[in-house]
């Protein structure tokens, strides 16, 4: 509506929003610079001037500037550390995602789930090559552009196996999705490269059954 203000980044003319989540929102913008569509993943204003949070943020975007793969979400460009606005562009892709196209489809074949499993199995591998652990892998990360393509995105709080690098996480924090994590993830132990491919084992068995592998009335049943 005509009284949403949006955000002015920097050389990203920013047209409407797409998404948004507990650490950031999603807009679509035009690059001024280079004349093409973005997307722009602005850090929410109470979290700019938490050191954690944009550190956690940093760590997205250098993460994920590794990785050249056809299923892993690209980026563009990223903001300096003294800039007002803490933003990730990126390729723009259209959606939908993966949970809302296997809820749209009445029976998915098992083809199908067959080829989304291979593409984002492809996707870790090329993450874990590099020493990067997504720790989020679930439905809702996993975008099906122009409804062709398998994009893997949202490695906010992949975990870099460099043991240079602090931890961002404080003790005993358990981040990540419960319908989609590994026991050590639950139990808040050290995740790695075989914690992805348990969570992708959990989407493989939702894609093929249409049910969760671990049922619950809530998060902490899941859990359990």
């Amino acid at each position: 509506g005509s009284d949403v203000v949006l955000p002015k980044i920097e050389r990203y003319e920013i047209t409407e929003e797409l998404g948004h989540g507990g650490m950031a929102t999603v807009y679509r913008a035009r690059d001024r610079r280079l004349d093409r569509w973005v997307a722009v993943k602005v850090m929410h204003p109470h979290l700019r001037g938490t050191e954690q949070a944009r550190a956690r943020f940093s760590r997205e975007a250098r993460a994920v500037a590794k990785l050249k793969h056809r299923a892993i979400l690209e980026i563009y460009d990223y903001s300096d550390n003294d800039s007002e606005n803490a933003y990730i562009a990126t390729e723009l892709l259209t959606g939908p995602t993966l949970k809302a196209f296997v809820e749209a489809t009445a029976e998915l074949p098992p083809e199908i789930a067959a080829c989304i499993g291979v593409e984002l199995a492809l996707a870790l591998s090329e993450a874990h090559a590099h020493g990067i652990v997504h720790r989020d892998v679930k439905p809702e990360n996993v975008l099906l552009h122009e409804q062709r393509y398998v994009k893997l995105t949202d490695f906010g709080i992949a975990d870099m196996l460099d043991p240079n690098v602090q931890a961002m996480t404080a003790t005993g924090q358990i981040l990540g999705s419960p319908s989609h994590m590994a026991p050590e993830q639950v139990e808040g132990g050290d995740a790695d490269a075989r914690s992805d491919v348990f969570s992708l084992g959990t989407i493989l068995y939702w894609m093929a059954t249409g049910n969760l592998p671990f049922p619950g009335k809530n998060p902490h049943q899941v859990l359990k």
